[in-house]
C-alpha cells in the first residue's frame, strides 16, 4: 500500500475558509471519479500558529501505479488546477509505503 500525503498553506485572505472547503469538497469527490483511490481523506487546520499548513490531503493507493494514475487522471488535474493551485503559497508531499 501507498500512503500519499499533501499538505498547502494558502494565502492569508479573508476568504481563506471558503477556498479550503473548495478544495476538501473537489479532492474529496475524486473518491467517486478515480477507481485507483482506495481511500480519500480531507482535513482543514484548526491549529491557530504560525507554522501550520491549511489543508491536508492523505489518501491511500494499492500501488505506485495507481498513485500515479491518480496524478495524472484529468479529474485530479482539473481539481488542482482550478480549486488549488490559485491559492497555494506552500505545497509539501510525502508518499510512503507501508
Amino acid at each position: 500500500m501507498v500512503r500519499h500525503i499533501v499538505m498547502w498553506r494558502l494565502e492569508d485572505t479573508p476568504e481563506r475558509a471558503i477556498k479550503a472547503a473548495a478544495i476538501k469538497e473537489g479532492l474529496e469527490a475524486l473518491k467517486d471519479k478515480i477507481e485507483e483511490i482506495a481511500d480519500i481523506e480531507v482535513g482543514i487546520n484548526m491549529n491557530d500558529t504560525d507554522t501550520v499548513s491549511d489543508v491536508v490531503l492523505v489518501s491511500t493507493f494499492a500501488t505506485h501505479d495507481d498513485l500515479a494514475a491518480y496524478i495524472r487522471h484529468p479529474a485530479h488535474k482539473a481539481v488542482g488546477a482550478s480549486a488549488v493551485k490559485p491559492y497555494v503559497i506552500e505545497r509539501r508531499v510525502v508518499d510512503y509505503e507501508f
